[in-house]
């Protein structure tokens, strides 16, 4: 039997964060207004926890909503930080507005979501993948200078030049010299 009234819907967040919340009250705060803000209502929490074990730092935040759960993991050792974010309600919410609010509280350069509805099944109903522009030209970039740098250090050939049957070397220690053609025999099955 299908209830009418609950939607079981599941945001799935991943962002990487130039300024990740990093103090336990400062998220604590975040968490209250954030759930308000969303028209949720806070049943028990928010819980957060800041991990100062090595290749494992950053913070852990959770609330029990009336309509279920949102949880924040942020590892803040890598730059730009690693922050993971999870809305499942029963009630409705829209994704991108919250995905709006993550860039704009955390200053993210990327961030990438998948909206499932879990209803009877895991229906993606939404995916999305944002890289902020200035980053993406700085990808760009160091993609351009690496092919370039391969590009600089090919050697090259000349193919058929001065009336040669082959290619002739134009760099390095063998330079000048002319190199022929492949040939091979015949296998038996082409004769």
């Amino acid at each position: 039997m299908d209830n009418k009234i609950l939607v079981h819907k599941h945001l799935i967040v991943r962002a990487e964060a130039k300024n990740p919340p990093m103090d336990e009250a400062i998220l604590t705060e975040w968490f209250k207004k954030f759930i308000n803000d969303i028209g949720m209502k806070v049943m028990l929490g928010p819980y957060v926890k800041y991990s100062h074990m090595i290749g494992n730092r950053g913070i852990t935040g959770a609330a029990i909503i009336e309509t279920s759960h949102i949880v924040m993991h942020v590892w803040d050792e890598p730059d730009p930080a690693l922050l993971q974010f999870d809305v499942y309600s029963c009630g409705e919410f829209d994704p991108e507005t919250i995905c709006e609010k993550i860039k704009k509280d955390f200053n993210t350069t990327k961030i990438e979501y998948k909206f499932l509805d879990r209803e009877h099944d895991l229906k993606e109903l939404h995916t999305l993948t944002y890289t902020d522009p200035i980053v993406k030209n700085y990808e760009n970039k160091e993609i351009e200078k690496k092919n370039n740098a391969l590009l600089k250090s090919r050697k090259e050939v000349e193919i058929n030049g001065s009336g040669t049957h082959g290619y002739r070397i134009k760099e390095g220690i063998h330079k000048g010299t002319v190199l022929g053609h492949i040939t091979r025999e015949k296998s038996v099955l082409e004769n």
